[in-house]
């Protein structure tokens, strides 16, 4: 903007200092009426030119203003664009990190299954190996011994105690079957 009004000073002050300067210098052929009509057309010049330059200033900003408003605009869509990405990046971020997860939870739970599946055939395995090595004789001896308890059931047993007390020796304890 200032070098528009730098240009339109300049071109005014030459229209008007030119002719000026030739009128001084006129010889004795011209008139001053010539000089003067030739600054009045300088003027008219001048002035025409002010008016194109007035014009090119206006054009100018209007470009300007048309230039800003186009940037505006492609500023906004370019924004817009880049949260319709921004979001669809969080979308899929989003479905990756469930997908993800449900593989996880899928990996885990046959995991489970495959360890509770090892500690079932460990435990049978073990419970098998113990059965094997158990020996279930001395049950059957308990039995027996119970059996010949039973037939010797009829007897009774007597415990005669037997002192004497002017020793000190231990009293001595008799047993009899009958």
């Amino acid at each position: 903007m200032n070098l528009t009004k730098l240009t339109a000073t300049t071109i005014i002050t030459l229209s008007l200092a030119l002719p000026t300067g030739a009128a001084f210098s006129q010889e004795k052929e011209e008139t001053v009426d010539q000089n003067l009509n030739q600054a009045e057309q300088n003027l008219d010049s001048a002035g025409d030119n002010l008016q194109d330059a007035g014009e090119a200033l206006g054009d100018t900003i209007q470009n300007t203003g048309e230039a800003a408003g186009q940037g505006l605009e492609n500023t906004g869509e370019a924004a817009q664009q880049g949260l319709e990405n921004a979001g669809e990046t969080v979308e899929q971020n989003y479905q990756q990190a469930e997908e993800q997860v449900q593989r996880t939870a899928t990996e885990a739970e046959e995991n489970i299954n495959q360890a509770a599946e090892a500690a079932q055939t460990e435990i049978a395995e073990t419970a098998a190996a113990i059965e094997q090595r158990s020996n279930w004789g001395w049950l059957g001896l308990l039995g027996l011994l119970g059996l010949f308890g039973l037939t010797g059931k009829s007897k009774t047993t007597k415990v005669e105690e037997h002192r004497n007390l002017e020793s000190l020796e231990a009293p001595t304890t008799t047993v009899q079957n009958r």
